[in-house]
């Protein structure tokens, strides 16, 4: 196979069957070569293990199908897509399936299919002795402890460095007087975290020559801007207060005495104002709600006529909370981002002690290191040589990772017979997870022409894969609809198209599906949530009980208490559930038997062990 290279990118939404695209674009290329070995050239990078594994099977499981397929055989539809789009024979490809399946078999370390992590580790070993690292590191994959225990390193120093413990034992007082623990390990833990986010990292370098000395200068500085600005807020509440005194209304002839109520916290207590456009009073103030239609006429032109001050005095009010709002977050995390420098040497000092290198500081590691060596050279000492390069889960790639892997595609696309595969979903990238960003999905798969919509100098494909082959068709018609009408409340036109036009889904030969949305009214009430929730799950069950199995239903839920309260209350009402909490030994009803026993034994007058003890054999045996 001889042809240009090519650089495409899919926009897969969920169950748009991206793996079979992937799988049908990798056997296209092996099938298509006659080189037996081509497929050693293909670097598949996928996010987990699972993906990569279940790839690999695809690959192999169709080679393997189409290995013993014959013309009179019913052919599937992956192999009826390759005949289609490669014009090769049913016959040719039967042939070259075998023979590329052997050899994938016999050289199977050389079948490419890997995560990022693992590709990155890899690259990091290639060249640890460049990197100055010893060739026998191991990688820490366990950030959380070995952060700790840098955050314990700092905290044993107090009593030895005066500044450090000054300015430790004055955040410790702080939280106190908060009425707050005076733990300060759990602050140090979260600002650490920062040390290894790819985020923040070159903020954070801007403060690696900064000293302790430099932040309490800041700290000084912001506390002096904050009495100030307390106190123009103080004037800003009078001078409301006696514009409304000062022509005869009466704070109670406001609505719910809202704003004169908002003026008064100005002078009191600054710190509990609330500016939300969300909230009550914002919404009043726009839709110009300042008095109960039951007022008489006189105090309602009067309020009318104070209107414009008093919101004028509101604005301006908020102009200077910003400030002050920005001000008091910045108070509270400054010792914590004081003491960064020294936890840094810490972890850097425990890192060469135990002579390991943390996973999440890699990328910033490669970075680095392409600024300053050719590129060639770099991904020459992987010892391989890529020309195709397919990448799942994009919207899932940091900016880091894919500036890092630019150079290495680059460079095989400058080659003729070289291909790059990019398939994602923005939507996805919601959550940044590991530091993903809808936008660098969003530039790719567009038609723009810059460096961020395509970064090399061929020209790009993009396509949509519109044909969801996962779902049932309701459910595919509640998701096209659901986006549609949330597109419709984003400002940026990016997003908005995303949600619009880039999840029009079509349906498969899937028929039928249910969905069905239930609104529970906000509870401030823990305990009756705790109620209500499980209560609700429960109904919904009871109803489609006579429809599905109950091994075909699945509760999800946002936070793990969630899930234990309705784990109890589905048990209580004898549903059968498997959950992390039902797996655990000591939830094992014949196990609590076996521990009552035991401690029935130990003391013969433990009348709560004689009570379990009891009621396990009542309901054993079914004792009437």
């Amino acid at each position: 196979m001889s042809g240009p290279s090519t650089f495409q990118v899919y926009n897969a939404s969920a169950g748009s069957g991206k793996t079979f695209t992937l799988v049908k674009e990798y056997l296209k290329i092996i099938l298509q070569d006659q080189d037996p070995r081509r497929y050693q050239q293909i670097l598949a990078i996928t996010f987990t293990n699972k993906a990569a594994n279940e790839m690999k099977d695809r690959i192999l499981e169709n080679l393997l199908q189409f290995s013993v397929m014959d013309v009179s055989s019913e052919t599937n539809d992956m192999a009826l897509t390759l005949m289609e789009e490669t014009q090769l024979s049913l016959s040719l490809i039967q042939k070259r399936s075998k023979d590329r399946l052997q050899d994938i078999l016999k050289n199977y370390a050389s079948f490419h299919i890997k995560t990022i992590d693992s590709f990155t580790n890899k690259l990091i070993k290639s060249f640890a002795f460049d990197l100055g690292l010893t060739m026998d590191f191991e990688v820490e994959l366990d950030t959380d402890s070995i952060l700790k225990e840098s955050v314990d390193a700092v905290i044993s120093r107090i009593g030895t460095d005066k500044e450090l413990t000054d300015v430790l034992i004055n955040f410790a007082r702080e939280k106190t007087l908060e009425d707050k623990s005076w733990d300060i390990s759990r602050e140090l833990f979260e600002v650490s975290k920062l040390l290894l986010n790819e985020n923040h990292i070159h903020e954070l370098e801007k403060l690696s020559d900064k000293k302790l000395s430099d932040f309490k200068i800041l700290a000084r500085k912001l506390q002096k801007d904050q009495r100030n600005k307390r106190k123009l807020l103080a004037e800003i509440g009078n001078r409301a207060i006696e514009l409304i005194q000062g022509n005869g209304i009466d704070i109670k002839d406001f609505y719910r005495t809202q704003f004169p109520n908002f003026f008064l916290k100005m002078i009191n207590s600054p710190e509990k104002l609330d500016f939300d456009p969300e909230g009550s009073l914002a919404k009043n103030i726009n839709a110009r709600v300042f008095y109960g239609k039951s007022k008489p006429e006189q105090v309602k032109k009067a309020i009318d006529q104070l209107e414009a001050p008093l919101i004028g005095l509101y604005l301006e009010a908020k102009k200077i909370f910003e400030r002050y709002n920005l001000n008091d977050m910045v108070l509270k995390n400054l010792i914590p981002l004081a003491v960064i420098n020294a936890i840094h040497s810490a972890l850097e000092e425990t890192k060469v002690n135990n002579n390991i290198r943390l996973h999440a500081e890699f990328n910033q590691m490669i970075s680095d290191h392409l600024t300053r060596e050719p590129v060639a050279f770099i991904y020459e000492k992987l010892g391989e040589k890529f020309k195709h390069f397919f990448i799942d889960e994009m919207q899932d790639t940091s900016v880091l990772q894919w500036q890092n892997l630019i150079p290495l595609i680059d460079n095989a696309l400058s080659s003729e017979d070289a291909s790059t595969l990019l398939v994602g979903d923005a939507k996805q990238a919601i959550y940044r997870w590991r530091g993903g960003r809808a936008e660098q999905f969003i530039d790719l798969s567009s038609d723009g022409s810059g460096i961020e919509a395509n970064p090399f100098n061929i020209p790009k494909k993009t396509s949509n894969l519109d044909t969801n082959y996962r779902s049932h068709a309701e459910i595919i018609g509640f998701n096209n609809q659901f986006f549609t009408h949330i597109a419709k409340h984003f400002e940026n036109k990016n997003y908005a198209d995303l949600y619009r036009e880039g999840n029009n889904q079509l349906t498969n030969r899937k028929e039928g599906g249910y969905v069905q949305l239930q609104f529970i009214e906000e509870m401030k009430n823990a305990e009756l949530k705790d109620e209500i929730y499980p209560k609700k799950v429960f109904e919904t069950i009871q109803g489609l009980k006579n429809d599905c199995d109950l091994g075909d239903i699945c509760v999800l839920v946002r936070k793990k208490k969630e899930g234990v309260a309705i784990a109890k209350y589905l048990t209580e009402k004898e549903i059968p559930i498997v959950s992390s909490e039902t797996l655990l030994v000591k939830n094992n009803k014949k196990v609590g038997f076996v521990i009552s026993l035991l401690k029935l034994i130990a003391e013969n007058k433990n009348d709560d062990a004689k009570l379990e003890v009891l009621d396990f054999l009542h309901g054993h045996f079914r004792v009437s």
